[in-house]
């Protein structure tokens, strides 16, 4: 493991806390019913505000005790955007492309317990080509015999194929609709469609959700059970 260590920000919101604490239970319960430890988390669509929530659920399990790992698999995402990889020099890419070893892409952060992979340098890459290679399969696989939890963030499920290729290595995936845009059919196709590859979905997480509103649907919605409801103007769907 690299020396650098890589500062994450996260919210103080006890209320926001508290909704990721709940998502860590039913995390840890797949994990004891199926033994899943990597988890994709992809958007219905871009601007679901994925890469928060995936660090934030990464936080929230890592203060639960368990040794977690948190990966930058969005690809397709300018390098300058992410204020997580400045002091970065190597990362998924890397791995992927032969050039280092697994050691030499991870590094610790200020959250006791957990540790981060950035993206790497992406450059002139074709991610679809990086994603079907070996060495991510690879790559996983020494992973999960070294973490508790992977989670691993990705890009928008309908902007490009890289989430697809990427739920088929991890043992679940979990789909981020935002409630300022995702729609139900969006949604509904999703699940639909990612289904139907065999992929395992282990539930939905809804964000950017009013705080009212979380509070209205909180006594009667479970993210990861297998019947979801919301109710009003909101989302209501089983099992699609």
């Amino acid at each position: 493991m690299n020396n650098t260590v890589i500062n994450l920000y996260h919210t103080s919101n006890t209320t926001v806390i508290d909704a990721f604490d709940g998502a860590v239970a039913n995390l840890c319960r797949q994990r004891e019913k199926h033994g899943y430890k990597s988890f994709l988390l992809a958007g219905c669509e871009p601007g679901a505000g994925t890469t928060t929530v995936s660090l934030e659920l990464s936080i929230a399990l890592a203060r639960t005790g368990w040794k977690t790992l948190l990966i930058d698999a969005d690809m397709r995402k300018n390098v300058a955007y992410k204020r997580l990889n400045e002091n970065i020099n190597r990362g998924l890419v890397d791995y992927i492309m032969g050039t280092c070893e697994e050691d030499e892409i991870i590094y610790p952060t200020n959250v006791e317990f957990l540790s981060y992979i950035s993206s790497g340098n992406t450059r002139d890459r074709n991610p679809l080509r990086l994603f079907y290679s070996h060495r991510t399969s690879k790559l996983l696989s020494i992973l999960e015999n070294m973490y508790d939890f992977i989670i691993v963030d990705s890009p928008a499920l309908n902007s490009c194929i890289d989430s697809h290729i990427l739920a088929g290595k991890c043992n679940s995936t979990i789909l981020v609709a935002a409630l300022d845009g995702s729609s139900k059919k969006v949604l509904e196709d999703d699940y639909e469609k990612i289904t139907k590859e065999g992929v395992s979905i282990s539930g939905v997480i809804e964000n950017k959700i009013s705080l009212d509103s979380y509070k209205n649907y909180l006594k009667d919605y479970d993210y990861f059970q297998e019947k979801k409801y919301l109710h009003g103007n909101h989302l209501s769907f089983d099992k699609f």
